[in-house]
């Protein structure tokens, strides 16, 4: 399986990005928190990536960006354009009209959903 992780440089351009959009306070609270998130994705074991799929992968990205809290804003946006460049980059895609997504972060950041959540919400949105 070839893929293509995010690097750390691609996202903090992204945090930038949802901040100049969006609105927000520019910078980073805690460089370690986010290289710790960044690093979940590619997480391997005797050289087997412990996330099975890139959805699995995007979930690690979104989920622990949300829950690390490593920008001083913006945190649950990142976390989202993160995992959905992530699915893009290599390929994939997932069409969102009923604003599940949306729904998704708010239960991320309140605890009630965790990364194996995320990725099933992910799978159903893929376009096939």
């Amino acid at each position: 399986m070839d893929i293509r992780f995010l690097s750390l440089s691609e996202i903090i351009l992204i945090h930038e990005n949802q901040i100049d959009l969006y609105g927000g306070s520019h910078g980073t609270r805690d460089m370690n928190l986010l290289n710790s998130a960044i690093a979940m994705p590619e997480a391997q074991f005797s050289g087997q990536y412990l996330h099975k799929d890139i959805y699995e992968m995007a979930a690690a990205y979104i989920y622990h960006i949300t829950q690390n809290h490593p920008f001083i804003d913006g945190n649950k946006r990142t976390a989202l354009a993160a995992g959905l460049i992530f699915i893009d980059i290599n390929n994939l895609e997932i069409d969102d009209p009923s604003e599940v997504l949306y729904a998704m972060m708010i239960d991320i950041a309140s605890g009630k959903i965790k990364k194996d959540g995320i990725s099933n919400i992910l799978k159903k949105l893929e376009i096939i």
